[in-house]
């Protein structure tokens, strides 16, 4: 089961990236060398560290001999994680990685828990891309909010200082390092260290054969090409991807004057490896159509894998330009400037991360008009996805499915974010995010991590502010004391830490909406919800139910009426549960059992919310001396929380609450294998003490 779990992880794990087909091993044989240092038998080495300049191959090459070393040995596990996309301490942690759920609230303890405690695998931590944790890197920055390129000094420094604990602590770790340049000092002890140079003449003359599918060129025609590249692999297989760029190429300086083809050489020779790549791709570029140029630029925008499909779909307003993209995505696969990869029965496409780099800055700098309506419409397509998948995830027993479909596009999601916060996006963009980021705060609780719900949520609210958006912003701190809630796996339901977190947010969302006279719609019907049952645990029921029966009254309202706004949010079939509010226990069965489970059953089916209101059912009877009952309900959520969610907080409630139920019905063996499940689950997921027994 775990074995099974680790080999389906997301999309920035080392299974979407497929050995590639182009790869030469150099004469020194690093591959062999990599693999034997990061085999578990080798006691001596505790990891690997890569440096090279800029499309030497570093990535390439220890990609190779991390799935070489994993075909090799099944037991070992790989962690990828790209640090030009760390933002924070909490992005970098490798729960992510290794486990399926990450809603954890101390990553770093949680990590470090969790690898002293996995005995049963070997695991390699790939970094790629280390170099953007040197201080020198980063000086000039120091004063600036972190950013993908450069985190804040306060994030490197707890990555490496955690990355020496993880190394001082377990046996069954290594590191695979890739970095740009040298690091003065490393938090791991025991690494080998390998330098990787330029490719020699036969070596690239290996790796043209390989571009042109064994088709052999002359040895002075190699030599030509390796001396225009320097024997830098990626320009080598990007630039000569194809019998007509080769000719093309060789033509243009074979017409050129002597003094010309002299002078361009030496350029070359003299250029530093960076600009000798910018040289080099612009010249692809310029053998491009100008469309596919266009299509290049814009594919750049996209994060992660896409298909020619989901690209046309994408940047195409009109079906009659839909093939001239997908013709345009082929163009760009023969010329190496894009990666594909395949997937079963679907071919998939990326960017080598140097490639993307250099062409979404020339787009930045020579086409922001074009480039400003192509971000127009990945933003509007995004709109319209998390429309989609919220009302899939409110389909009846289709909610694996949306899980699935944001799980692979959660770096786009967050990009809109993130290019909001920057001011890249128009006001009217801005709303409409805002918008259908609410609309699926439910959902996105769920789906997404602690800390990136909040940095999502925190940055709209700010938006909001700045926008003196006063609705707005009440919505945007509904959904984060909802996740609040969402959060809390407390035997009680609800415990007062994470009431009080929840109040801060949601108080303040009430106060603006009663101020603005807000009186419909899912929002100020979830804050009212919320808010009301937070009240309830306060001991203020009075008013704690009143604000949920007045959400009950917005709900059935907007069912009957429903404005254009209650559209966006899909079905509206999360009847409030007016049960949580009562401390008669009978009074909560009935209308959990008569009121809510109907409407969920219809509507849900199979589904995280129906599995909550089977648990709240089951310590209802629990609670109420019906053990029989109280362990049937709980079976059901746990069915359902098993199948949808795996190792999550509320699989972890429902094995405990069912191993409560058959303790009560004095089935003490099996209750207390649920129990150490339980434990278990809990020592992989969360990292407190909520379900010891007293």
């Amino acid at each position: 089961m775990v074995k099974n779990r680790i080999y389906s992880l997301h999309h920035n794990t080392l299974q979407d990236r497929h050995k590639f087909p182009h790869f030469v091993n150099r004469k020194t044989d690093e591959l062999s060398h990599i693999v034997k240092c990061l085999d578990p038998d080798n006691k001596q080495c505790q990891g690997v560290f890569i440096d090279g300049a800029p499309g030497i191959g570093k990535t390439t090459l220890a990609t190779e001999a991390a799935n070489k070393l994993r075909n090799k040995n099944r037991n070992v596990s790989f962690a990828y994680i790209d640090c030009k996309d760390i933002k924070s301490f909490e992005s970098f942690a490798v729960i992510e990685q290794i486990y399926r759920w990450r809603s954890v609230d101390d990553p770093d303890a949680e990590t470090k828990k969790r690898l002293l405690g996995s005995k049963d695998y070997f695991y390699v931590l790939f970094l790629d891309n280390f170099d953007c944790f040197l201080k020198e890197n980063n000086d000039q920055q120091e004063e600036r909010p972190s950013t993908a390129a450069a985190p804040s000094l306060d994030c490197r420094e707890r990555v490496k200082n955690f990355i020496g604990e993880i190394a001082n602590c377990t046996t069954n770790f290594k590191f695979l390092v890739t970095s740009s340049e040298k690091v003065p000092s490393l938090p791991m002890r025991a690494m080998k260290e390998i330098r990787l140079n330029p490719f020699d003449k036969e070596e690239s003359s290996k790796l043209l054969e390989k571009v042109r599918c064994g088709k052999k060129i002359s040895d002075e025609k190699s030599e030509e090409l390796w001396k225009i590249c320097s024997g830098i692999p990626l320009v080598l297989h990007t630039l000569i991807s194809s019998l007509e760029d080769l000719v093309g190429l060789l033509e243009q300086f074979g017409k050129s004057p002597s003094e010309e083809r002299t002078n361009f050489l030496w350029k070359m020779k003299t250029l530093s490896r960076e600009e000798k790549i910018a040289v080099c791709l612009d010249v692809c570029f310029q053998r491009l159509t100008p469309q596919a140029q266009l299509t290049l630029l814009r594919l750049c925008l996209y994060k992660g894998l896409f298909t020619p499909d989901k690209a046309a779909k994408i940047f195409c307003p009109s079906k009659s330009s839909e093939n001239s993209l997908r013709n345009d995505v082929l163009e760009l696969e023969r010329c190496n400037l894009l990666q594909l990869q395949k997937f079963q029965d679907k071919n998939k496409y990326t960017f080598h991360r140097v490639i993307r780099e250099h062409f979404k800055l020339k787009a930045e700098q020579e086409y922001r008009e074009e480039i400003e309506h192509a971000r127009g419409l990945l933003i509007d397509y995004f709109i319209s996805f998390l429309k989609e998948t919220f009302k899939v995830f409110l389909g009846k027993d289709s909610v694996k499915s949306a899980i699935e479909e944001f799980s692979a596009e959660k770096e786009n999601v967050m990009q809109l974010v993130e290019w909001i916060n920057k001011g890249e996006v128009d006001e009217e963009r801005i709303k409409k995010c805002i918008d259908v980021f609410n609309v699926a705060g439910e959902m996105l609780a769920k789906m997404m991590a602690k800390f990136n719900y909040r940095y999502v949520y925190e940055s709209l609210a700010k938006k909001c502010r700045e926008m003196d958006d006063q609705q707005r912003r009440a919505e945007c701190q509904t959904s984060l004391g909802i996740k609040e809630i969402f959060n809390c796996i407390c035997a009680t339901g609800l415990c007062d830490k994470a009431i009080e977190r929840a109040r801060l947010f949601l108080d303040e969302a009430d106060e603006i909406q009663t101020r603005l006279q807000v009186n419909k719609g899912s929002s100020r019907a979830q804050c009212l919800a919320k808010l009301g049952r937070c009240l309830v645990r306060s001991d203020d029921t009075e008013r704690g139910k009143a604000m949920i029966e007045e959400a009950i009254r917005i709900r059935e309202a907007a069912v009957e009426t429903p404005d254009d706004h209650e559209e966006e949010g899909g079905e509206n079939v999360c009847y409030v549960m007016l049960g949580a509010t009562y401390n008669d226990k009978a009074e909560a069965v009935n209308i959990r059992k008569n009121q809510v489970m109907p409407i969920y059953r219809e509507r849900l089916g199979d589904h995280p919310f129906t599995a909550t209101i089977l648990n709240n059912l089951s310590n209802n009877h629990r609670d109420l001396g019906k053990f029989k009952a109280a362990e049937e309900y709980a079976e059901k959520a746990l069915r359902i929380r098993r199948e949808l969610l795996a190792h999550h907080r509320d699989t972890i409630k429902s094995l405990f609450d069912l191993g409560m139920a058959l303790k009560a019905n004095k089935r003490f063996r099996e209750a207390k294998d649920l129990l150490e499940q339980c434990k278990t689950m809990q020592e992989k997921v969360v990292n407190d003490s909520t379900f010891e027994e007293k």
